[in-house]
């Protein structure tokens, strides 16, 4: 944990950042008025003149050193003269996570070892009982932390506990192997990943930068070990590598379903469990496994809503779902497709589609989405604080005007004042990344058609504002997903509080929320949401004394609640981004500490996108990629002229000043200077 601005000197030099003696330097610890200096401070002002309540107290300082009662362990903190052991213990169980009344104070008097009382003056060497070492120690549950499910989230959480030494975890998946439902089951052969490799590898993160596993920042480059958009096989390839690496496929129970759950024990007893049913999915025997904290990742959306429209069996062509590998690659060339739906899978589609040799596709929606292209992308990914919505869409505009996609500003999502200086976007779907959407559209052979399909006919479908699209064969279905009503049933819940089921505050979940909601915008990808999600909830966990604090202060009554809803098909774990957002927040107001987990972000993913697909290579594959695209479709039959890719060097260069005059940050285009030698 880092020290906050604001805070007292002496939690700073607790926490292992050494004195800065000086002249006209203050004491670290001042007295206070009945309570700890160190847990008030120094006002602005404040002198060796102050009188508090009580009377004088020396301001002449002194350095106490603390030494563990029967251990090696030793700080030297520099206090006042008057400095009493209340203050200590305050400091101490600040900086170490715990009950004051837990650590204990003694010196030694000749032959003899006395204990200090609080309203003594700590002594300038101190015995410290109660503790086994200066650094905060994670609380040790009775049973295993259990973690339902190993795709993304599940392996975050599992290393995240082995990278800090506790390999009392379990994870339950019905898969064999790393991944989850996303990359094994719902990515079709053909998915890529539409954010970089940089912002999505699982091994994110300064604190599993600092162990060395995985190789550090992950090399994009030239003759480097992944690719900046790797496919389905690498993206499954990069899961098992990162289990490999941390030891975690041990703790992993494959090919298993977990079909009960039982809470034993008081609600607010330590003891109390989780008695899970395990399931074999080969055939293996049902067995019981105790669990004192949970975190749930069902994987959000797991099923197509499944919508049929009048004429399909007129259809006489193929009519699936763009999910699973339903699509018929077999059938695709030289055909037109529509695609039904307008989210971040359908745009997927239409470039599997395109791709696949088809000759046209549109894609019929009620209201166009805004799509990202990739540059504009990596730039909110290297930024090292949030981009501004309307600078995100001053980078789209080149994009848009080249390609004929409209106005940015103009799409239903983007609510903006007159002059275009402040924006917040709302849509109920993530961006869809690609630079080949917009190449299609210049092209002709992407068309996005704003309206409804009313029924179709033989190779025809008739939309309810009156046109025809027809010549179309194939129809897929990207119509939504839906969740699943037996994680409710499995919790037993029809609310969730927060991430809380049923309001349990151990056992957390998290999904990959639906939706957009941002004015500003530090990602659009998964990994920093991901990982700042799984430090909290841990944090909590391993330090419950804090959650403690916060549910004193009415955390419970704060939090957001969302109940089941079957006429709409939505169970009570299915929240958006919004909900998702409101919790994270509320709880990080209520408990500051967790924002020091995640106050090294900033500068972590700057050096690391920098250095693992910096800007010229990003350009390079960029534009390889879209040139590559042209030619192909030049040697399957198809007439336009040369289309440039419109990011250059030279307007990227300027994007970089003038975020860095907007935000009073200093950005460079090539990233951070490089360490000499």
């Amino acid at each position: 944990l880092a020290q906050p601005k604001g805070r007292p000197a002496a939690l700073q030099r607790l926490r292992g950042v050494p004195p800065q003696a000086s002249a006209g330097s203050r004491p670290a610890v001042q007295a206070g008025r009945g309570r700890p200096g160190g847990a008030r401070g120094m006002a602005p002002g404040e002198g060796s003149g102050t009188v508090p309540k009580g009377g004088n107290r020396s301001t002449s300082t002194k350095t106490v050193e603390l030494k563990i009662m029967g251990g090696t362990d030793t700080m030297q903190l520099p206090t006042m003269i008057c400095t009493r052991v209340s203050e200590v213990r305050e400091l101490l169980a600040e900086r170490l996570l715990l009950e004051p009344e837990s650590v204990s104070f003694y010196y030694k008097a000749g032959t003899y070892v006395r204990q200090q009382l609080d309203f003594q003056e700590i002594q300038a060497k101190t015995l410290v009982k109660g503790i086994r070492s200066f650094k905060p120690e994670a609380h040790s549950w009775p049973h295993p932390i259990g973690i339902i499910g190993s795709g993304y989230n599940g392996i975050k959480t599992g290393i995240s506990y082995l990278k800090d030494g506790n390999s009392n975890i379990v994870l339950f998946d019905r898969n064999e192997r790393v991944g989850g439902y996303c990359w094994i089951t719902g990515a079709n052969k053909t998915s890529k990943l539409q954010t970089e490799f940089g912002s999505f590898h699982v091994w994110w993160g300064p604190d599993i930068y600092d162990s060395g596993k995985c190789g550090g920042y992950p090399n994009c480059n030239t003759g480097g070990s992944w690719n900046i958009w790797p496919g389905k096989q690498e993206i499954l390839k990069h899961f098992q590598y990162a289990a490999e690496e941390f030891g975690l496929l041990p703790h992993i129970r494959f090919q298993c379903n977990i079909s009960a759950l039982d809470v034993v024990g008081a609600k607010d007893a330590e003891s109390r469990y989780y008695n899970l049913t395990v399931d074999s999915l080969t055939g293996g025997e049902t067995s019981n496994v105790a669990c004192s904290v949970l975190f749930n990742y069902p994987g959000s959306l797991t099923k197509n809503r499944i919508i049929d429209y009048p004429g399909e069996e007129a259809f006489e062509g193929e009519i699936r779902y763009g999910m699973n590998d339903d699509t018929p690659y077999e059938k695709l060339k030289g055909t037109d497709v529509a695609i039904l739906g307008n989210g971040a899978f359908a745009v997927e589609n239409a470039r599997t589609c395109i791709e696949s040799g088809t000759s046209k596709v549109y894609i019929v929606t009620r209201r166009k989405n805004l799509a990202s292209p990739r540059i504009p992308c990596w730039f909110v990914h290297q930024g090292p604080v949030p981009t501004p919505g309307a600078f995100v869409l001053r980078m789209f505009e080149p994009m848009y005007e080249l390609c004929g996609m409209g106005d940015p500003w103009k799409y239903w999502s983007v609510h903006t004042n007159a002059e275009r200086t402040n924006v917040n976007i709302i849509q109920n779907s993530r961006f869809g990344i690609g630079d080949v959407t917009f190449l299609m559209v210049a092209w002709g052979r992407l068309e996005f058609v704003e309206d409804t399909l009313k029924r179709c006919s033989r190779h025809t479908l008739h939309l309810t504002g009156g046109r025809k699209l027809t010549g179309v064969t194939v129809i897929l279905k990207a119509l939504g997903l839906l969740g699943d009503f037996a994680v409710d049933n499995l919790h037993g819940m029809t609310e969730i509080v927060g991430n809380f089921c049923a309001g349990d505050w151990r056992r957390v979940l998290s999904i990959d929320a639906t939706g957009m909601n941002a004015a500003n915008f530090s990602t659009f990808s998964t990994g920093i949401g991901t990982t700042g999600f799984v430090a909290m909830y841990k944090f909590l966990y391993d330090f419950p004394r804090e959650f403690y604090k916060i549910q004193g202060m009415g955390l419970m009554s704060q939090l957001p609640r969302h109940k089941a809803d079957a006429k709409l098909d939505k169970p009570a774990y299915l929240t958006d981004v919004k909900f998702a957002m409101s919790s994270s927040i509320i709880i990080e107001a209520m408990c500051p500490k967790i924002g020091f987990l995640t106050q090294r972000f900033g500068e972590y993913k700057y050096t690391m996108y920098h250095s693992a697909h910096g800007l010229d290579r990003t350009l390079e594959v960029c534009r390889g990629e879209w040139d590559k695209y042209q030619a192909e479709w030049r040697e399957q039959g198809f007439e336009h002229e040369y289309v440039p890719y419109p990011y250059t060097r030279e307007r990227m260069e300027g994007y970089f000043k003038s975020w860095g005059e907007l935000m009073k940050i200093p950005l460079s285009a090539d990233g951070p200077p490089k360490p000499a030698g």
